[in-house]
């Protein structure tokens, strides 16, 4: 039991051990809960062999993962901010005449999902990345979807037109409109959640679609700097500022503001940073703000709620 990087604490009943020992087991620190009955050393839980273990002791019999726990098997953290602080819920598909799991903790769909969308990751069934995808793009809010898939894409395991491809034999699916919208916004050069919804900002306000990952380049072509979104021939750059890497120091602050002063200077960019209230926040100052700097005379929509 001390050397097990995951552990089912049904089993540990099972065997005898005490629920005050696996309560103490939780209270060290050295295990998470992961899903309703299973404790992951915190030190591996990043490890998809270990992953794929743990979610294998609450796979019901015949189902596969899929949706926000094929996605978290695959590396991808599909989930609302914040949500990658807790241990994520279970969510499987299983064969029709299967009865669902009601368990807390775990969300199961009934339905009959083509051989070739399964995929076993580390003696897992699971969704493949490209059902995934498509299935997020459907059923998760627009910018979490759009975020996911992103993210899928730029790590080269789905193809974003053969997904658009895939939709049009979905006509009059539920949700396939959705689903439609976020496969066209897909930008495989995007490198952060935080640019796939600062992105989807300004796309839902009617701004023009702004260019991804910019390179600034010097005179002698050396790249000096790369933006995350921009538009080119206005000067104008926007990148999402995220806190582990631009707030968590006053450091990062400063070295933030002279980068930008430089581009500037330099090269005559007007580059903003924001933050994580001006895009998932109720305000549209971001949208209005853009506008301004882009010279754009269109009307700027009001923002939606996410």
């Amino acid at each position: 039991m001390a050397t097990a990087a995951a552990v089912d604490m049904r089993a540990l009943r099972a065997g005898g051990t005490s629920w005050a020992a696996i309560h103490r087991m939780e209270r060290s620190g050295e295990f998470v809960q992961l899903f309703r009955s299973v404790l992951v050393r915190r030190s591996v839980l990043d490890d998809p062999v270990v992953r794929a273990r743990a979610i294998g002791m609450v796979l019901p019999p015949g189902g596969a993962v899929c949706r926000e726990t094929a996605a978290w098997l695959h590396g991808i953290d599909a989930r609302a901010p914040g949500l990658h602080l807790r241990p994520p819920s279970l969510q499987c598909v299983v064969p029709t005449g299967t009865s669902r799991v009601r368990r807390a903790g775990q969300r199961s769909w009934v339905s009959d999902v083509p051989r070739d969308d399964v995929a076993v990751v580390h003696g897992v069934p699971a969704t493949t990345p490209a059902r995934t995808a498509l299935d997020l793009a459907r059923y998760s809010p627009r910018h979490l979807a759009l975020a996911a898939v992103d993210a899928y894409a730029h790590q080269g395991h789905v193809d974003p037109a053969a997904l658009r491809t895939r939709t049009r034999a979905l006509a009059g699916a539920r949700n396939i409109a959705r689903a439609r919208f976020v496969l066209e916004h897909c930008v495989p050069a995007t490198e952060s959640a935080g640019e796939s919804w600062l992105r989807l900002r300004l796309v839902e306000a009617e701004l023009p679609r702004p260019t991804s990952q910019i390179s600034i380049r010097d005179a002698t072509g050396r790249e000096v700097y790369r933006l995350d979104l921009g538009y080119p021939e206005k000067r104008v750059g926007i990148e999402y500022d995220g806190e582990e890497f631009h707030h968590a120091t006053h450091a990062q602050v400063v070295a933030d503001e002279r980068r930008r002063q430089d581009l500037t200077r330099r090269f005559g960019w007007t580059v903003i940073g924001v933050h994580r209230g001006d895009v998932l926040g109720r305000r549209n100052d971001l949208e209005r703000t853009v506008a301004g700097l882009i010279g754009f005379e269109g009307t700027v929509l009001a923002r939606q709620q996410w």
